[in-house]
């Protein structure tokens, strides 16, 4: 089974759900969309936190996906 975290559990208004088969892809994913969507520049120890604690075992869809055209960000 896949690793998945919810963007929602970080930072409400968005509804992405980024999977990868191991937490570095995940963190990965995560770091991608919060500078490119959200325009992140730099991320503190307390968001890494955040997200080692979000993270579930799970299976998602294609959202990932349309993100990367910022299709599922309000």
């Amino acid at each position: 089974m896949d690793k998945m975290i919810r963007w929602e559990d970080l930072q409400s208004g968005c509804t992405l759900t980024v999977c990868a088969e191991a937490e570095t892809g995940l963190f990965e994913k995560v770091l991608e969309h919060g500078r490119t969507v959200h325009g992140i520049k730099e991320f503190s120890p307390d968001f890494y936190n955040k997200v080692r604690a979000s993270i579930r075992e799970g299976y998602c869809d294609l959202e990932d996906e349309l993100c990367q055209y910022g299709e599922c960000c309000c």
